[in-house]
């Protein structure tokens, strides 16, 4: 059963990615494939893999201005959670070699999505800066900031990137807690048990409270908050 789960999971993603972009010459509107994923393709996604998802906090999310999202990663199956349970629009930030992956490079350059180039510091830095012009325009983004996926369940430490790149946008951080999707279909597995997965969705910590200097703070303060509602 998990084989067949695993088979639709990725018919659908890959569905998703080569014919939602096809819409935009249609639309007018190159976020029309954002607006799927959180609508269309995470509903399904989650049906598949026979996920029962409870939302907590949508509340905190600010409908009026753009955020960096920031939660922990533990499975495949935390994108789709994460398009269904907030409510705005998401952009993804992956590395500039994802680019280059057939079907995957091409719906995340075509929707709009954000990559990073760590080749090297100088490299990284001009891709924060450009990320953050667009997060200044309107764009909400996603980060993981464990860097990623965790081998255990368990929260791991936070890198700066996504806390230099609040600072840098001047937007808050929105902290969320995403639980189960590791029971359901954990990393470097092909076993996937259907379950259920909640998802808590802290308050906004403004970046304006923090500096250079603090940042160190900024980082433990958001992830004490999702520690705090992931030990819930």
């Amino acid at each position: 059963m998990s084989l067949i789960r695993l088979f639709f999971l990725f018919v659908w993603t890959f569905l998703l990615m080569l014919i939602a972009p096809l819409f935009i010459p249609f639309t007018f509107n190159r976020q029309f494939p954002l607006f799927v994923a959180r609508t269309v393709f995470s509903p399904g996604l989650l049906w598949i893999a026979g996920i029962k998802l409870e939302v907590n906090g949508k509340e905190n999310v600010p409908l009026d201005r753009p955020v960096i999202f920031i939660a922990n990663h533990c499975s495949h199956l935390d994108i789709g959670t994460l398009c269904r349970s907030l409510p705005v629009n998401l952009h993804f930030i992956g590395k500039k070699e994802l680019a280059w992956v057939p079907i995957v490079g091409w719906y995340m350059w075509v929707a709009g999505h954000i990559f990073i180039d760590r080749s090297n510091k100088k490299k990284a830095i001009k891709s924060l800066e450009v990320a953050s012009q667009k997060i200044k325009s309107g764009k909400s983004v996603v980060m993981y900031p464990e860097g990623t996926r965790s081998k255990n369940g368990k929260l791991g430490n936070f890198k700066k990137g996504a806390f230099h790149l609040a600072m840098q946008s001047g937007v808050p951080i929105v902290p969320v807690s995403i639980k189960g999707t590791y029971n359901v279909w954990p990393a470097n597995s092909n076993k996937i048990t259907p379950g259920n997965v909640s998802v808590e969705i802290g308050k906004p910590i403004e970046s304006s409270n923090y500096s250079n200097e603090t940042i160190k703070n900024f980082i433990s303060d958001a992830r004490t908050v999702i520690l705090e509602m992931h030990q819930k």
